[in-house]
């Protein structure tokens, strides 16, 4: 059964190595990865520990199978400049690639949406890369590209969306009846 779980420190290492993993294919050969697994912990264990004096709700989760990391996604408050009020970003979404197939970015989502919902939170923003496989996810349960900047000095094309989150929380659940009754 999978369960979604609150990330230590503890599961961050793990978390990064498949951040990092997925990069590469998120970068769909547009951009080379040069992430570093030791630099990308330590900023990721610092935006995990910095949420309240930033006025933050910083969310960071796991999918498992018993003690078995399936995925991670992480999540916070969206700058203003993307939503003026009542939106939050997500800040990743990465499953093992042996691991899709299964609805697992869904009941991530789900659960996300859900904590997200229940704080008066309207909108989510999530910037992903044009060229990557995962923009038709974002398509799919109703997100919709509202601009596109370049990163990575200009070599990295980035398609910036914004979705209703009960919208895409009702597409997301009907969507994962096919995978599991819920």
């Amino acid at each position: 059964m999978i369960e979604i779980r609150e990330l230590t420190e503890m599961h961050m290492k793990e978390a990064i190595e498949l951040r990092i993993l997925c990069w590469t294919e998120e970068l769909a050969g547009k951009a080379e990865n040069t992430l570093s697994v030791e630099e990308e912990l330590e900023m990721w264990i610092d935006w995990m520990n910095t949420a309240e004096e930033n006025n933050d709700i910083r969310m960071l989760v796991g999918a498992f199978e018993g003690e078995r990391m399936l995925g991670v996604a992480f999540c916070s408050f969206a700058e203003t400049f993307d939503i003026p009020e009542r939106g939050i970003e997500l800040n990743g979404l990465w499953v093992y690639p042996d691991q899709r197939g299964r609805g697992i970015s869904l009941i991530m989502m789900i659960y996300i949406l859900d904590f997200y919902l229940a704080k008066g939170m309207e909108s989510i923003v999530i910037y992903n890369h044009h060229y990557a496989p995962s923009n038709q996810f974002y398509h799919k349960f109703g997100a919709k590209v509202t601009r596109q900047e370049y990163q990575l000095d200009g070599s990295l094309l980035i398609d910036v969306f914004l979705a209703d989150m009960a919208e895409m929380k009702r597409k997301m659940e009907q969507s994962l009846k096919k995978y599991i009754e819920i």
